[in-house]
């Protein structure tokens, strides 16, 4: 039968369709298998599936055994967006693996995941691209700037997608520890393009702290900054890092929280910037979150809540692991308590879940076929002739309608 539908028809057909199901697709023949993994019928699947959502959040945590060697389980697992956090639907195996600690998620884009070995919070050398959707991952060559080559380092990553050229870049900024008071750091940048790195050249004059995370937005990775070293999170402006133009920027933040807080992150939320400050530098315990609602109008910033110390059941919050659609937050306790926060009612829930303040990561689900072209490990289906056609779609159908 799918030989008398027009090949537009039949690509039409195939990309209204979960990737499940086009998995499957594949094995039907080899003018099938050709179709689906042609770059332009990847394309087309991704717009019709960004313009839906899947319904899925994508939550990862991890949790430490309590006997040497403290080994750390790592756990991605898919919800129903309604349910969560009860009643997960599939875990996920991931291949990454970290060498001593858990797996950094540098970011995600088009239902592809950035990942990073972070051993102890330095030398983030070994790093992939995974998608869950079509399980494969690539993994990316070790970077130019390493430890071997170059000793003591502090590195920062940034992960996002070009659409100037339409490839995902993996950005590095790394300061030597010998030459940390010129500042100027060393920036490489990955393509999944060329499958190489590539040194750019900078005049970034701030300081971007070890373990920061970044946040990426109208195609730049964005992250904390400051004049000189003073900590972990002290913050004096925004960087950008523009992938198209491969050049960077600054941001001014509110003056009040410019050395005023012991750690400040930034993350994105509704398609606006947010910094997520904790533990002032007088001692006070606070916790505040602020938004650009114009983006790079610092005039824009619009506190959107604060949790003062005295609010004894909200002590020790250490990170803002997801804002909801419903409004209300996901919050990381200092000691691996998840919590759920309605800045409204200030009422607050427990998730009943346990582990990692730092590996807690929740995002919306998105279903892709990017990496399908790309091997790995990972047995591929060979194509064949149109053998078994009818048994093939059979389990498409009934795959769609689960």
């Amino acid at each position: 039968m799918s030989d008398h539908l027009p090949q537009e028809l039949l690509a039409e057909i195939l990309s209204r369709l979960p990737v499940k199901s086009i998995l499957i697709c594949r094995c039907v023949s080899k003018t099938w298998y050709s179709l689906i993994t042609n770059p332009s019928f990847i394309d087309d699947h991704l717009k019709k599936t960004a313009a839906r959502n899947s319904g899925l959040l994508f939550f990862r945590y991890s949790t430490r055994e309590l006997v040497w060697p403290f080994k750390e389980n790592v756990r991605y697992l898919l919800y129903p967006d309604e349910s969560f956090p009860a009643n997960p639907v599939e875990e996920l195996d991931c291949p990454f693996k970290g060498i001593k600690r858990i797996v950094n998620i540098v970011g995600s884009y088009n239902g592809v995941f950035c990942l990073s070995d972070d051993v102890y919070g330095k030398y983030t050398e070994k790093a992939a691209l995974w998608n869950p959707s079509v399980r494969k991952i690539v993994n990316i060559p070790c970077p130019n700037f390493t430890f071997t080559s170059y000793g003591l380092y502090i590195p920062s990553l940034g992960f996002g997608f070009d659409s100037t050229t339409d490839d995902y870049k993996l950005v590095r900024i790394v300061y030597s520890h010998f030459n940390f008071g010129e500042i100027r750091p060393f920036v490489e940048i990955y393509s999944l393009r060329s499958r190489g790195w590539r040194k750019v050249d900078n005049n970034l004059k701030y300081v971007i702290t070890a373990r920061s995370t970044s946040a990426f937005l109208n195609g730049a990775c964005h992250w904390v900054a400051n004049k000189l070293f003073y900590g972990p999170g002290v913050c004096d402006a925004i960087v950008s890092f523009s992938l198209g133009e491969e050049a960077f920027g600054e941001m001014e933040v509110p003056d009040c929280l410019v050395k005023k807080y012991q750690f400040v992150d930034i993350a994105v939320f509704d398609g606006s910037l947010l910094l997520v400050a904790s533990f002032k530098l007088t001692g006070e315990g606070c916790f505040t979150v602020w938004m650009m609602k114009e983006y790079g109008v610092p005039g824009s910033w619009t506190k959107l809540f604060d949790i003062p110390d005295f609010k004894s059941h909200l002590k020790w919050i250490r990170k803002l692991v997801a804002f909801r659609q419903s409004g209300k937050v996901l919050l990381a306790k200092l000691f691996g308590h998840l919590v759920c926060y309605d800045p409204k009612t200030e009422e607050i829930f427990d998730t009943k879940i346990r582990g990692n303040a730092h590996s807690f990561y929740l995002d919306t689900f998105v279903e892709s076929l990017v990496l399908l072209n790309e091997t790995d490990e990972f047995t591929e289906v060979e194509a064949s002739e149109d053998n078994g056609t009818s048994e093939i779609l059979e389990e498409v159908a009934s795959s769609s309608n689960s």
